[in-house]
């Protein structure tokens, strides 16, 4: 099969994960804080999938979230790609099938994306603590809601394999 069944799972539950992210932003904002719930979806297509397989899942992925963002176009997908590419490098280190080594990096990946993106809307700022401040509130805040979340995410995508026929365990060598 020239596309792996898998890419199509990813795409579907990353989309799934980003539109709830957005339902529940939009749902408190009276609290005056986001979530940032974006570390999971970076995380299994490159531990899962075959070099060039990730990339494609990598790039849709990214522009659904710069699309859905308003965020520079272009950001999420190079990030993506940058995160996604170090874990592909470095993947025979990490046990996919469980959820110790897939949750801790969606935490890395989610406070390297955030910082990241902080950097990004702090150049111009003139109220430069007040910024920091409200960022680390809502970094702290999203790392807590993220160690309930990822666990039912990583689980998510793996019932969805085994539902669809597809192979539950991840590609053996990074370049395939």
């Amino acid at each position: 099969m020239v596309f792996d069944k898998r890419i199509f799972i990813f795409l579907f539950t990353n989309g799934l994960l980003i539109q709830l992210m957005l339902l529940v932003n939009s749902g408190i904002p009276f609290v005056g804080l986001n979530l940032f719930l974006l570390g999971p979806v970076f995380i299994l297509p490159p531990l899962y999938l075959r070099a060039d397989h990730f990339f494609i899942t990598s790039i849709l992925c990214g522009l659904w979230i710069d699309a859905a963002l308003p965020t520079p176009f272009g950001f999420f997908t190079f990030i993506n790609l940058i995160i996604g590419t170090l874990i592909l490098l470095t993947r025979l280190r990490f046990r996919a099938e469980k959820n110790y080594h897939p949750c801790l990096l969606a935490h890395i990946a989610n406070a390297a994306t955030f910082s990241l993106l902080t950097i990004a809307y702090s150049l111009g700022s003139n109220h430069l603590f007040d910024l920091i401040l409200s960022s680390l509130i809502e970094l702290s805040l999203s790392h807590l809601i993220l160690m309930m979340i990822a666990p039912w995410f990583f689980n998510l995508q793996r019932v969805l394999f085994s539902i669809f026929d597809s192979k539950t365990e991840p590609e053996s060598l990074p370049f395939v």
